[in-house]
């Protein structure tokens, strides 16, 4: 990876032990007449809905793209777009760490409420964009409507990092996630990126 070097350095400060204060983005960072971008889930379907289905998924992660290529588009017509479920995306962050924490934090600063698209373009892309970091991941930026201001002061936010931090915390000691993908139908935990375990407890859950 020839150009990972630039995305890391631009998120090395905070990947140090302990958050630096230093080269961090700050509100003064971001571009005039820009709010500051902050963490957030991805939330699609039924807020409303009986069934609350809550994927930990990591960019990097290449079972996590198969089960987002191939299976994704069968959960959201049959049960995301029905409304019969509420559907919560996760980051789990995995090896390269550095690398699934820039992807991570770009989508959230991507504008108009469009980060669940550039996870979508994470996923189906994941061999080229891991291939060529920086170069990719500033042009999947630019594409969203993000400057190279933008996308710099992205990489070195604080608060998103410190919010994807806690998120692995949570994931890892109070949901005892142990890989990616893994599922959670209400309290069901089901691990792996095959289908028909994950849709066979939608189904119980929905009966």
């Amino acid at each position: 990876m020839k150009t990972l070097g630039k995305v890391l350095a631009l998120i090395a400060p905070l990947m140090l032990a302990g958050l630096a204060l230093g080269g961090t983005a700050t509100a003064a960072d971001a571009p005039a007449g820009k709010k500051q971008p902050t963490y957030y889930e991805f939330v699609l379907g039924n807020p409303n809905a009986k069934v609350t289905v809550v994927e930990y998924a990591s960019v990097t992660c290449p079972h996590c793209a198969k089960f987002f290529v191939e299976s994704f588009p069968n959960l959201k017509k049959d049960y995301i777009d029905t409304g019969k479920i509420k559907y919560v995306y996760r980051d789990l962050p995995t090896p390269p760490r550095e690398l699934s924490f820039a992807a991570s934090q770009l989508a959230r600063c991507v504008p108009n409420n469009k980060g669940m698209n550039m996870i979508e373009m994470l996923f189906k892309n994941q061999e080229a964009w891991m291939s060529a970091p920086e170069t990719t991941l500033r042009g999947y930026a630019q594409l969203a409507g993000m400057s190279s201001a933008d996308f710099d002061a992205c990489m070195k936010n604080e608060s998103i990092y410190k919010e994807l931090n806690a998120a692995v915390d949570r994931a890892s000691n109070v949901y005892k996630v142990e890989s990616t993908p893994t599922f959670f139908v209400g309290e069901t935990k089901v691990a792996g990126e095959q289908y028909e375990p994950l849709k066979k407890a939608i189904d119980k859950a929905l009966q």
